[in-house]
């Protein structure tokens, strides 16, 4: 990875340089005031704006404002005004020291809220008497003279926007950052550009920050020091004590009711803190909370805050809230959390709850920590079922095992003892592939006078194992039961994933609708966890996937990942990230579809889960297509060593991701082996959808399969499966016509590597029938579709031979379909009539056509 730049890329602020420029060059310009909190990039929007005018040959002159000149006549002038300055007239000299300067003069200030009295006056001399332009940053609320009197333009800068904050993050790391740690170091500048800075160059120094595999991750807490700590305590200012209190207490409670923070603190430091931006109030539902002005506050004040004091905070915001009622879901949580970080007594009866309702919110970390706390009371039997499934997620199913054991050896009803032994046979087959061990758990606690309920759990726990072992078909069967609605859900979610296995993806969609109106009917709050089933949004995202309708499979599930889950949640990052890389690798963005699959691999190499082989075969196949065989190669294995006889439906990734590894080595007969035997190997186990593509894989890489596809399309209808059929019928039958017709069925769906390939083929087909122009007007179709392509390799586009369109001629042909006259081409491409004309001499030369007409139906719509 590229080392860190001293000066970081300009970004986010396009249209704030273009009107600023225009501010200091136009002809009714007189300048602009950058205004805006420190940190959110006002000096280095003014770096940009002084590159920009030098370079259109204006004499610069800047100058920084400081607390130590604001009390001098001048002072943060002084650097450009002249050394013998009158006492008499001093502003009349300096006006004219300035017009000895070359014109046209640009005069540039930093943090103007920190001049004196005569700058300023010289500053509105210049400006009403245009001897200069002027640029100048400034904090809000302060010395607003320049621009509430109208002499100058404003400006305000806020902070920069997600997107924005990643786009700068990566660009100055010169490389890709995990989704996990962009939305640390997002949640930790809250858009502030120079915090942000200060947190790389810090994370970085400390170690932090580092490249793993090519992705750039963040390791640990955010550690306040150094220049970041300075700037953040230069932020809070010189702190009265009540005002302090107010903070340290938000610092270990936020956000917290404004009810509660204010039976612990003065109104009026509140108020203050409010006005200085140093704090928060917002609505929350029908809550008013308050938070801190920035998330970096809350590390250095709890950074600073001695232990003792830390200790006593804690055991106010508790009793403060036990005072109230706490009538709230969450209250428990952060009652039992302030009581063990205070050092107060905490019941056993107050910890099992807490972890209880800490599990069910999914909050992994605090679960963990309340469950330990109990068991180091003795308290092991009262949060053993918690304790097991909050393993299992913290990738640690050996001493998952090992507890749920050592509960299950105790005293226990029947009753206890089946709900145990659901979580253990969980652990064990979906967190250490034991099969036989798991179900002889199951036995064990399944038992005569067990309550409806409990038997009922034990029977979903039974289908959801088969559900992994296959085949599809008898599991579908089995699954149709009558039993308590909150349990019947789970069924209908098991059924949602058989039917998606099978590629019968319309009734995908119809069970998860059934799903998710009896879960609204039920207003559940929890369920028993049933780890590691998918949520059924994730499950529509790969129904939607799998049937060809990318777009909408992408849009679902970026909307997911910006608002379910957090890092722990590892069936959810790993389901999202491998179905944003098989999207991708569809559309040929091979280097997009790489790094996601980065994204949904296990961190460690550890206690590999069953849904590390979905992440790992995932990557394999993505850097395969990619041509980095040695990374193909790497991930390939891994996801073998991760993969468990016990989960056989999902170990299919695997095989279908072996076949484009050995493709990638250059084997395409061995490659074509391995998809026809994954193909057998899905059939075999009733998945269908996964067995289309193995076949249409094997397709592609030489072998006639265009009979069992056919086969499967009479109960698969999607328009994937029927495309994936038609393309090997049309290779199979070498029909260069229908394989363009085929090509434009895989555009419409948003299989551009598809069509691409299929035109690939069907130019070589025109080329061996002696079909020139057929043949180029294929080669150029292609050659537009992989414009956008990054870094994919296949055996069918490493075909030599292939007329291609240079970058400046497709783009050209481009605009020409979309109705643009010749005149018009030129000036958006900047350039002259008589280029694009002989552009397009050459381009209807290279396809064989005569005119716009010809071109447009050759190219097909722009």
């Amino acid at each position: 990875m590229g080392t860190l730049r001293v000066v970081w890329p300009f970004v986010g602020r396009a249209r704030e340089l273009e009107d600023v420029m225009s501010a200091l060059t136009g002809p009714n310009g007189k300048g602009a005031a950058l205004v805006g909190p420190a940190g959110v990039g006002k000096t280095r929007l003014a770096d940009e704006v002084v590159a920009r005018l030098e370079k259109t040959g204006f004499t610069v002159r800047r100058c920084y404002a400081t607390v130590a000149t604001s009390s001098i006549p001048f002072g943060a002038l002084a650097a450009m005004l002249p050394a013998d300055m009158r006492t008499a007239n001093p502003l009349g000299r300096a006006v004219e020291h300035l017009l000895a300067e070359p014109q046209p003069l640009a005069i540039v200030v930093d943090d103007a809220h920190l001049l004196d009295d005569a700058s300023i006056g010289m500053l509105h001399h210049v400006i009403r008497q245009e001897l200069a332009r002027v640029l100048v940053t400034s904090r809000p609320g302060e010395r607003t003279e320049l621009w509430q009197e109208g002499l100058l333009r404003r400006y305000a800068l806020g902070v920069l926007s997600r997107a924005e904050s990643d786009e700068l993050l990566e660009r100055a790391l010169d490389g890709p950052v995990d989704s996990r740690s962009s939305t640390l170091l997002w949640s930790g500048s809250a858009g502030n550009p120079l915090y942000l800075r200060e947190l790389v160059v810090s994370g970085r120094a400390l170690g932090s920050l580092r490249a793993i595999n090519g992705i750039w991750s963040w390791h640990g807490a955010i550690e306040l020091g150094g220049r970041l700590g300075e700037l953040v305590q230069e932020n809070l200012g010189r702190l009265e004590p009540s005002h302090r209190l107010a903070l340290e207490l938000l610092a270990y409670s936020e956000p917290v009711e404004l009810d509660l923070l204010a039976s612990l603190v003065r109104e009026e430091a509140l108020d203050d803190l409010e006005t200085r931006a140093l704090i928060q109030v917002e609505s929350s539902g029908r809550r008013t909370v308050v938070r801190l002005g920035h998330p970096l506050y809350g590390s250095l004040l709890r950074a600073t805050c001695p232990a003792l004091r830390a200790q006593a905070h804690q055991r106010a915001l508790a009793a403060g809230l036990e005072a109230t009622g706490a009538r709230r879901r969450e209250d428990l949580m952060r009652i039992a959390t302030w009581r063990l970080d205070g050092g107060s007594p905490i019941s056993l009866d107050l910890l099992a709850a807490a972890a209880e309702q800490a599990w069910a919110a999914r909050d992994v970390t605090l679960a963990e920590r309340l469950c330990r706390a109990a068991v180091d009371a003795g308290g092991l039997e009262r949060v053993g079922h918690v304790f097991g499934e909050v393993l299992m997620y913290g990738r640690a199913p050996h001493e998952a095992e090992a507890t749920l054991a050592d509960v299950m050896s105790g005293a226990l009803s029947a009753a206890d003892l089946s709900r145990l032994g659901a979580t253990r046979s969980l652990n064990l087959y979906f967190g250490l592939g034991d099969a036989d061990a798991a179900a002889a758990v199951l036995d064990s606690v399944d038992v005569p006078g067990l309550p409806a309920d409990l038997r009922d759990w034990l029977w979903v726990v039974r289908i959801l194992q088969a559900a992994e072992r296959g085949p599809v078909a008898p599991v579908l069967e089995s699954s149709y039961r009558q039993m308590a609605p909150h349990l019947s859900i789970f069924l209908r979610r098991i059924r949602a994933t058989c039917f998606l296995n099978a590629g019968r993806y319309r009734e995908v969609d119809e069970e998860i609708d059934a799903c998710e109106a009896e879960a609204a009917a039920l207003a559940l709050d929890d369920e028993p966890s049933a780890w590691p089933n998918s949520s059924t949004p994730r499950m529509r995202c790969f129904a939607l996937a799998f049937s060809g309708r990318l777009s909408e499979a992408e849009s679902l599930a970026l909307k997911m990942d910006d608002t379910s889950f957090d890092e722990l949640d590892i069936t959810g990052t790993t389901s999202l990230y491998s179905l944003l890389s098989f999207c991708a690798r569809m559309r040929g963005h091979g280097s997009h579809a790489l790094r996601l699959a980065r994204e949904a691999c296990p961190r460690t190499a550890d206690n590999h889960l069953i849904f590390d082989t979905i992440g790992l075969a995932s990557l394999a196949a993505s850097a395969a297509l990619c041509g980095d065989t040695g990374l193909a190669a790497d991930a390939l294995a891994r996801a073998e060593q991760a993969r468990r006889p016990a989960w056989r439906l999902t170990g299919t990734t695997v095989s279908l991701a072996r076949s484009w590894v050995v493709a990638a080595a250059g084997d395409v007969r061995a490659a074509a082996d391995a998809a026809m035997a994954a193909a057998d190997e899905c059939a075999e186990l009733g998945m269908h959808s996964c067995e289309a593509m193995a076949l249409h894989d094997a397709a592609r890489f030489g072998v006639d399969t265009s009979l069992r596809l056919a086969a499967l399309t009479s109960t698969m209808d999607d328009a994937m499966t029927s495309a994936y059929a038609a393309h090997a019928t049309a290779l199979a039958h070498a029909s260069p016509t229908v394989l363009e017709a085929t090509a434009t069925d895989f555009l419409r769906l948003g299989a551009t590597l598809y069509a691409a390939e299929a035109l690939a083929s069907a130019a070589r087909l025109h080329r061996t029938q002696g079909n020139v122009r057929a043949a180029s007007q294929a080669s150029a179709r292609q050659a537009l579709l992989m414009r956008d392509f990054d870094g994919v390799r296949t055996p069918a586009l490493r075909v030599d031979g292939l007329t291609h369109l240079t970058r400046r001629q497709v783009e050209v042909a481009r605009l020409a379909t979309s109705g643009l006259t010749n005149q018009q081409i030129a000036e958006k491409l900047h350039t002259s009539k008589r280029t694009v004309d002989n552009h397009l001499h050459a381009i209807y030369g290279v396809l064989g056509v005569t005119g716009r007409d010809e071109l447009r139906t050759v190219l097909g719509p722009p």
